[in-house]
């Protein structure tokens, strides 16, 4: 069977991608190696318009115009999650995530976020400047399940503990060939997809998009002296990010090698134990693909009917729900690159959304 779009991974930009598609009335399967779950239920569960220093860094290698649409996609993110999941939190966001707090840079950056409709304060303090902002905070699992569920509502089969073991382009389509995960079943299987969205960096696309080795990040659970009320984004010290989980807190340190994760991830327990005055502190690590300059790794490969999601753009909450949403405007037409379904897909499509109505 040819599927209009096969989604290698259900990886948050893998499901909202399928979702979106399907929803429009597309043929969509996902095929994932991991049980349910565990593709899209990672990271800090924490969707904002932006950071400071992304978009600093995105702004200053590719211009204010690309800063803006990475924003724009960031806040067509966020309302994807809303609709997903109900169940989230908003609370307070302080990004001082220019490094020096420059005010200059920040009151750049703040007008950048409101050019692209976004609600965002400056602070000013003898310490340097920040930006005031609301951020969204999920658990990464329960919004896994929502997004999942909500794909499968739309019309998505997804097929977990299965691993893709070939891709062949041939006559308009790819096959892509897979076999279960499982010891006691043997049989291979094989489906045809007319796109292939590559968020595993499985493919001859996905693979080329890989822009660096893989970065490590510290992490820290931990129960603080005195409850969290914002998510905080800081340039110096151990901690990265911290957030509220409750009457806990998680915080991220910055990323760094494998060689370093270690000590760093010592380095952000003796802080969090100092800063915060945690007890019941839990340390873990956290590998990721870079983005490149802050921005997701993502788009359409010169290979017909190959696109990719790489870096923090497929599992992300934040950049791979943007991912997600980007892509499928890829792929429908939305987003003017050249590189839509062709019109028997869309055709199709219309006609399944015609029979829903």
């Amino acid at each position: 069977m040819v599927h209009d779009v096969v989604v290698l991974g259900a990886t948050v930009a893998g499901l909202t991608v399928a979702r979106r598609l399907a929803a429009e009335g597309y043929d969509v399967l996902v095929l994932d190696p991991n049980l349910e779950g565990l593709s899209a239920g990672i990271g800090h569960g924490v969707a904002a318009v932006g950071h400071a220093s992304t978009a600093a860094a995105m702004a200053h290698a590719y211009g204010l115009d690309n800063a803006l649409e990475h924003t724009r996609r960031n806040i067509a993110a966020i309302g994807e999650i809303r609709a997903i999941h109900p169940d989230h939190t908003v609370v307070p966001l302080r990004d001082r995530s220019l490094p020096g707090g420059d005010e200059r840079e920040t009151r750049e950056i703040a007008e950048l976020f409101r050019r692209a409709g976004a609600d965002v304060d400056l602070l000013l303090a003898p310490d340097g400047a920040a930006l005031r902002s609301s951020a969204i905070v999920v658990d990464p699992l329960e919004y896994s399940a929502s997004l999942r569920a909500a794909a499968v509502a739309a019309g998505v089969e997804v097929r977990h503990s299965v691993t893709v073991t070939q891709l062949a382009r041939h006559e308009g389509a790819t096959r892509v060939s897979f076999r279960a995960n499982l010891a006691w079943e043997r049989e291979s299987g094989s489906v045809g997809g007319v796109a292939v969205i590559d968020t595993l960096g499985v493919s001859p696309w996905g693979r080329a998009a890989r822009v660096a080795p893989t970065q490590w990040v510290p992490v820290v659970r931990c129960t603080p002296n005195r409850p969290l009320t914002e998510v905080s984004l800081t340039a110096v010290g151990p901690a990265w990010l911290q957030r509220p989980v409750g009457q806990r807190a998680l915080a991220l340190g910055h990323k760094t090698t494998g060689e370093r994760i270690v000590d760093a991830v010592e380095d952000l327990a003796r802080w969090a134990e100092s800063a915060l005055g945690a007890t019941e502190v839990e340390t873990a690590r956290l590998a990721i693909d870079p983005s490149d300059h802050g921005r997701p790794v993502v788009g359409a490969s010169a290979i017909p009917g190959g696109f990719y999601a790489r870096g923090n753009g497929r599992g992300e909450l934040m950049n791979g729900t943007a991912s997600g949403y980007y892509l499928a405007g890829l792929l429908t037409g939305a987003v003017g690159s050249g590189n839509a379904l062709p019109p028997l897909s869309r055709l199709r499509a219309y006609g399944t959304r015609h029979r829903r109505r």
